[in-house]
């Protein structure tokens, strides 16, 4: 069996890291945050109060 599931899990928790944190918009509380989309979302979930918000992700120049 490839370990390639090893590798994505990897580099989705390098690109997790590499997220801006947001704070809900109503309890002021830290969201979790996770990619959708194929990584070209990134989907906010407040903890607390289930408030949710999508945002496009910026592509990066180099």
């Amino acid at each position: 069996m490839p370990d390639t599931p090893h590798e994505q899990s990897d580099s989705g928790a390098a690109a997790l890291a590499e997220l801006p944190d947001r704070s809900c918009t109503w309890c002021k509380v830290p969201m979790m945050k996770r990619l959708v989309g194929d990584g070209k979302f990134i989907h906010y979930t407040c903890p607390k109060c289930i408030f949710q918000h999508t945002t496009k992700r910026e592509s990066k120049k180099e």
